[in-house]
Protein backbone atom coordinates (compact mmCIF):
# COMPACT_ATOMS: atom_id res chain seq x y z
CA UNK A 1 0.00 0.00 0.00
CA UNK A 2 1.45 3.40 -1.02
CA UNK A 3 1.67 6.31 1.75
CA UNK A 4 1.24 10.07 0.76
CA UNK A 5 4.04 12.13 2.03
CA UNK A 6 2.16 14.31 4.30
CA UNK A 7 0.94 11.01 5.83
CA UNK A 8 4.64 10.19 6.30
CA UNK A 9 5.26 13.22 7.90
CA UNK A 10 2.23 13.00 10.38
CA UNK A 11 3.21 9.20 11.43
CA UNK A 12 6.87 10.62 12.31
CA UNK A 13 5.94 13.42 14.46
CA UNK A 14 3.47 11.30 16.00
CA UNK A 15 5.83 8.78 16.62
CA UNK A 16 8.23 12.07 18.30
CA UNK A 17 4.83 13.13 20.23
CA UNK A 18 4.93 9.04 21.80
CA UNK A 19 7.89 9.15 22.57
CA UNK A 20 7.91 12.45 24.33
CA UNK A 21 5.61 10.61 26.87
CA UNK A 22 8.94 8.71 28.09
CA UNK A 23 11.53 10.86 27.08
CA UNK A 24 12.56 14.37 28.83
CA UNK A 25 13.74 16.53 26.27
CA UNK A 26 11.26 16.23 23.57
CA UNK A 27 8.70 16.89 26.24
CA UNK A 28 10.27 20.11 27.35
CA UNK A 29 9.45 21.34 23.54
CA UNK A 30 6.43 19.81 23.53
CA UNK A 31 5.42 21.62 26.12
CA UNK A 32 6.92 24.98 25.12
CA UNK A 33 4.77 24.84 22.24
CA UNK A 34 1.03 23.93 24.12
CA UNK A 35 0.88 27.71 23.69
CA UNK A 36 0.80 30.36 20.79
CA UNK A 37 3.62 30.68 18.63
CA UNK A 38 6.12 28.64 20.79
CA UNK A 39 7.03 31.33 23.51
CA UNK A 40 7.54 30.26 26.34
CA UNK A 41 6.18 32.69 28.70
CA UNK A 42 2.77 31.27 30.37
CA UNK A 43 1.30 35.55 29.98
CA UNK A 44 0.93 38.55 28.26
CA UNK A 45 4.24 41.20 28.31
CA UNK A 46 4.15 43.95 30.27
CA UNK A 47 1.50 46.41 29.94
CA UNK A 48 -0.93 44.14 29.03
CA UNK A 49 -2.84 44.62 32.32
CA UNK A 50 -4.26 41.45 34.67
CA UNK A 51 -2.63 38.50 32.30
CA UNK A 52 0.78 39.64 32.71
CA UNK A 53 0.52 40.87 36.80
CA UNK A 54 -0.54 37.03 37.63
CA UNK A 55 2.85 35.92 36.14
CA UNK A 56 5.25 34.53 38.37
CA UNK A 57 8.59 36.16 38.92
CA UNK A 58 10.33 34.01 36.89
CA UNK A 59 7.68 33.89 34.55
CA UNK A 60 8.43 37.61 34.55
CA UNK A 61 11.73 37.45 33.56
CA UNK A 62 11.76 35.07 30.47
CA UNK A 63 8.99 37.48 29.27
CA UNK A 64 10.81 40.58 29.82
CA UNK A 65 14.07 38.49 28.10
CA UNK A 66 11.36 37.97 25.35
CA UNK A 67 10.53 41.40 25.24
CA UNK A 68 14.21 42.45 25.46
CA UNK A 69 15.46 40.67 22.23
CA UNK A 70 18.03 38.56 25.02
CA UNK A 71 18.64 35.02 25.90
CA UNK A 72 16.97 33.98 29.14
CA UNK A 73 18.77 31.28 30.92
CA UNK A 74 16.93 29.39 33.12
CA UNK A 75 17.75 27.42 36.09
CA UNK A 76 16.00 24.64 38.14
CA UNK A 77 17.43 23.48 40.84
CA UNK A 78 17.17 22.33 44.66
CA UNK A 79 18.67 24.14 47.21
CA UNK A 80 19.35 21.59 49.89
CA UNK A 81 21.48 19.75 46.97
CA UNK A 82 25.49 20.25 47.04
CA UNK A 83 25.73 20.02 43.01
CA UNK A 84 22.60 21.88 42.87
CA UNK A 85 23.96 25.29 45.06
CA UNK A 86 27.66 24.57 42.97
CA UNK A 87 25.45 25.33 39.78
CA UNK A 88 23.71 28.29 41.30
CA UNK A 89 26.66 29.63 42.48
CA UNK A 90 28.18 29.37 38.77
CA UNK A 91 25.10 31.12 37.57
CA UNK A 92 25.47 34.17 39.46
CA UNK A 93 29.15 34.13 38.37
CA UNK A 94 28.03 34.23 34.66
CA UNK A 95 25.28 36.44 35.06
CA UNK A 96 27.51 39.10 36.02
CA UNK A 97 29.46 38.69 33.31
CA UNK A 98 26.37 37.88 30.32
CA UNK A 99 23.59 39.96 31.77
CA UNK A 100 23.81 42.46 28.41
CA UNK A 101 23.15 39.53 26.20
CA UNK A 102 20.59 37.23 28.98
CA UNK A 103 18.29 36.99 31.83
CA UNK A 104 19.17 34.65 34.31
CA UNK A 105 16.49 33.24 36.40
CA UNK A 106 16.88 30.61 38.81
CA UNK A 107 13.74 28.36 40.01
CA UNK A 108 13.41 26.39 43.13
CA UNK A 109 12.01 23.11 42.77
CA UNK A 110 10.07 23.55 45.43
CA UNK A 111 8.78 26.84 44.87
CA UNK A 112 4.75 26.99 44.64
CA UNK A 113 5.14 30.55 43.57
CA UNK A 114 6.29 28.94 40.55
CA UNK A 115 4.84 25.70 40.04
CA UNK A 116 3.32 26.30 36.92
CA UNK A 117 6.94 27.25 35.19
CA UNK A 118 7.49 23.81 36.99
CA UNK A 119 4.73 22.17 35.50
CA UNK A 120 4.77 23.50 32.24
CA UNK A 121 8.06 22.24 31.34
CA UNK A 122 7.93 18.68 33.42
CA UNK A 123 10.61 19.73 35.62
CA UNK A 124 9.44 17.56 38.10
CA UNK A 125 10.29 14.64 36.51
CA UNK A 126 14.04 16.11 34.89
CA UNK A 127 17.99 14.88 36.23
CA UNK A 128 18.70 18.60 38.31
CA UNK A 129 20.00 20.90 38.05
CA UNK A 130 18.59 21.06 34.73
CA UNK A 131 19.67 24.74 32.96
CA UNK A 132 16.88 25.71 29.87
CA UNK A 133 18.46 28.35 27.57
CA UNK A 134 15.60 30.17 25.48
CA UNK A 135 16.50 32.12 22.36
CA UNK A 136 14.43 35.47 22.02
CA UNK A 137 12.13 34.15 20.25
CA UNK A 138 10.57 31.40 22.59
CA UNK A 139 12.64 28.37 21.23
CA UNK A 140 14.37 26.16 23.45
CA UNK A 141 17.78 26.02 22.21
CA UNK A 142 20.34 24.26 24.88
CA UNK A 143 19.25 21.86 27.91
CA UNK A 144 21.79 21.23 30.39
CA UNK A 145 21.16 18.51 32.67
CA UNK A 146 24.12 18.68 35.19
CA UNK A 147 26.52 21.38 36.29
CA UNK A 148 28.41 22.78 33.99
CA UNK A 149 30.90 25.65 33.64
CA UNK A 150 30.67 29.69 33.16
CA UNK A 151 32.38 28.78 29.17
CA UNK A 152 29.08 25.87 28.47
CA UNK A 153 26.91 28.95 29.59
CA UNK A 154 28.83 31.23 27.44
CA UNK A 155 28.69 28.77 24.27
CA UNK A 156 25.04 28.44 24.69
CA UNK A 157 23.50 31.43 22.84
CA UNK A 158 22.14 30.75 19.72
CA UNK A 159 22.14 32.47 16.44
CA UNK A 160 18.81 34.02 14.95
CA UNK A 161 19.28 30.81 12.04
CA UNK A 162 19.51 28.24 15.07
CA UNK A 163 16.47 29.73 17.11
CA UNK A 164 14.25 30.12 13.99
CA UNK A 165 15.27 26.09 13.26
CA UNK A 166 14.28 25.27 16.53
CA UNK A 167 11.27 26.49 16.77
CA UNK A 168 9.97 25.49 13.67
CA UNK A 169 10.69 21.77 15.45
CA UNK A 170 9.17 22.45 18.71
CA UNK A 171 6.82 23.91 16.62
CA UNK A 172 6.21 19.91 15.13
CA UNK A 173 7.23 21.32 11.55
CA UNK A 174 9.32 19.87 8.83
CA UNK A 175 12.33 22.13 8.30
CA UNK A 176 13.54 22.17 4.62
CA UNK A 177 16.97 24.41 5.37
CA UNK A 178 18.46 25.77 2.49
CA UNK A 179 22.37 26.57 2.72
CA UNK A 180 23.25 28.79 0.10
CA UNK A 181 25.27 32.12 -0.05
CA UNK A 182 27.44 33.83 -2.80
CA UNK A 183 30.20 31.12 -2.98
CA UNK A 184 27.76 28.55 -3.64
CA UNK A 185 26.48 26.95 -6.69
CA UNK A 186 22.94 26.40 -8.49
CA UNK A 187 21.57 29.07 -6.04
CA UNK A 188 18.47 29.37 -8.27
CA UNK A 189 17.42 25.98 -8.45
CA UNK A 190 17.88 24.95 -5.34
CA UNK A 191 16.01 27.43 -3.49
CA UNK A 192 13.06 27.06 -5.97
CA UNK A 193 12.76 23.65 -5.25
CA UNK A 194 13.41 23.73 -1.59
CA UNK A 195 10.32 26.44 -2.09
CA UNK A 196 7.98 24.37 -4.73
CA UNK A 197 8.44 21.48 -1.70
CA UNK A 198 7.13 23.55 1.25
CA UNK A 199 4.22 24.89 -0.87
CA UNK A 200 3.09 21.62 -1.62
CA UNK A 201 -0.31 20.51 -0.62
CA UNK A 202 0.68 17.29 0.31
CA UNK A 203 2.63 19.02 3.80
CA UNK A 204 -0.63 20.70 4.39
CA UNK A 205 1.21 23.54 5.75
CA UNK A 206 3.64 21.06 7.78
CA UNK A 207 6.51 22.93 6.20
CA UNK A 208 9.14 25.64 6.98
CA UNK A 209 11.64 27.14 4.40
CA UNK A 210 14.54 28.55 6.41
CA UNK A 211 17.79 29.80 4.26
CA UNK A 212 21.34 30.75 5.64
CA UNK A 213 24.40 31.25 4.38
CA UNK A 214 26.56 28.57 5.41
CA UNK A 215 29.75 30.68 5.65
CA UNK A 216 27.64 33.05 7.94
CA UNK A 217 26.48 30.40 9.97
CA UNK A 218 29.05 28.58 11.83
CA UNK A 219 26.56 27.58 14.98
CA UNK A 220 24.13 26.28 12.28
CA UNK A 221 26.61 23.85 10.66
CA UNK A 222 28.18 22.97 13.88
CA UNK A 223 24.65 21.61 15.30
CA UNK A 224 23.90 20.02 12.28
CA UNK A 225 27.31 18.03 12.13
CA UNK A 226 28.14 20.01 8.61
CA UNK A 227 32.14 19.84 9.25
CA UNK A 228 32.71 22.60 6.09
CA UNK A 229 30.23 24.76 4.49
CA UNK A 230 28.96 23.03 1.28
CA UNK A 231 30.50 24.05 -2.19
CA UNK A 232 26.82 23.55 -3.72
CA UNK A 233 23.63 25.00 -2.67
CA UNK A 234 22.89 22.42 0.00
CA UNK A 235 19.02 21.14 0.96
CA UNK A 236 18.80 19.55 4.71
CA UNK A 237 15.29 18.39 5.46
CA UNK A 238 14.96 18.01 9.28
CA UNK A 239 11.86 16.38 11.18
CA UNK A 240 11.04 17.23 14.75
CA UNK A 241 12.55 16.86 16.81
CA UNK A 242 15.76 17.58 15.16
CA UNK A 243 16.82 14.63 12.63
CA UNK A 244 18.26 14.93 9.41
CA UNK A 245 16.53 12.45 7.17
CA UNK A 246 17.44 14.09 3.63
CA UNK A 247 20.33 16.13 2.24
CA UNK A 248 20.31 17.07 -1.36
CA UNK A 249 23.15 19.25 -2.91
CA UNK A 250 23.15 20.96 -5.73
CA UNK A 251 20.77 21.87 -8.56
CA UNK A 252 17.64 19.79 -8.03
CA UNK A 253 13.77 19.57 -8.79
CA UNK A 254 10.50 19.59 -6.13
CA UNK A 255 10.05 16.55 -7.37
CA UNK A 256 13.26 14.79 -6.60
CA UNK A 257 13.30 16.60 -3.01
CA UNK A 258 9.48 15.09 -2.32
CA UNK A 259 11.22 11.58 -3.67
CA UNK A 260 13.86 11.77 -0.95
CA UNK A 261 11.60 13.24 1.58
CA UNK A 262 9.05 10.35 0.80
CA UNK A 263 11.81 7.37 1.00
CA UNK A 264 13.59 8.74 3.99
CA UNK A 265 10.02 8.91 6.41
CA UNK A 266 8.77 5.48 5.20
CA UNK A 267 12.35 3.59 6.19
CA UNK A 268 12.40 6.29 9.13
CA UNK A 269 10.62 4.12 12.22
CA UNK A 270 12.95 4.35 15.07
CA UNK A 271 15.49 6.54 13.37
CA UNK A 272 12.86 9.60 13.91
CA UNK A 273 14.00 9.36 17.50
CA UNK A 274 15.64 12.73 19.14
CA UNK A 275 18.79 13.40 17.27
CA UNK A 276 20.44 15.68 14.64
CA UNK A 277 20.48 18.55 15.41
CA UNK A 278 18.40 18.75 18.46
CA UNK A 279 19.34 20.74 21.22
Amino acid sequence: MKIGVSRLLSLAIGLVVLMARVGYSDSVSQRQTAHSGGAPAASSQRGNGAAHSSASPAERAIEDAVKGGKHAFVLFYRPAASEDRKMARTFARAEANMRARAMFVQVDIGSRVESRLIDKYRVRQAPLPLTLVMAPNGAIVRAFTRTVDEKALAGAFASPKVAEMFKALQERRLVTLCLQGAATKHNGESRRAAQQLVGDPKLKGQAVLITADPRKEADLLKRCRITSPPLESTVLMIVPPGRLVATVAGATTKAALLAKLTAALSSCGPGCSPGGCAP
